[in-house]
């Protein structure tokens, strides 16, 4: 089929009265009036907690930095955090190996700082917790709403042993 046929029958097509329109699953009036992903229908009444929601509620970063982790720093949980880490920290925070930080791959434009300088080995771990779960001062986004309880300290404990503080057992 050449090009001149091409034109000729998407030309017919538009012609036609075919209409593009009609093949979507929604009428056109839904279009940019339903809420998108994140968004809920009414906002949230003030000073509550979704039903069973009340075990994870973290209220601020202030109070989570007196936090202690409660989970152990064991082999399982480290290498979980290693994988959560991996997936959503390392874009910023780079890579640790043997000792050894490389610095993300996005560092030039959003750079993440590196977690094992002795500045941050002193910090507790309730720090660690409250800046994955509200986000940091700036650039850092808040992870609270993606992971669990559980992934946060997961995180906490692989950052904890890339520190040289939690040797994985």
């Amino acid at each position: 089929m050449g090009c001149k046929h091409v034109i000729t029958v998407a030309a017919a097509l538009l012609l036609g009265g075919v209409s593009t329109a009609a093949a979507l699953p929604f009428n056109q009036d839904m279009v940019g009036g339903q809420p998108v992903t994140g968004q809920v229908m009414r906002p949230k009444a003030p000073n509550t907690v979704p039903l069973g929601a009340a075990a994870d509620f973290v209220p601020s970063r202030e109070e989570a930095l007196t936090w202690q982790n409660p989970i152990k720093g064991d082999r399982m949980s480290t290498l979980n955090g290693q994988r959560l880490f991996q997936v959503n920290c390392s874009p910023c925070h780079g890579a640790y190996k043997d000792g050894e930080h490389t610095p993300g791959a996005v560092s030039n434009v959003m750079p993440g700082v590196n977690l094992s300088l002795d500045m941050y080995k002193v910090k507790p771990d309730g720090h660690f917790f409250g800046y994955i779960h509200f986000g940091g001062m700036a650039i850092m986004p808040a992870y609270g709403w993606k992971l669990s309880t559980t992934e946060h300290w997961d995180i906490v404990n692989y950052v904890r042993h890339i520190q040289g503080l939690n040797p994985i057992k």
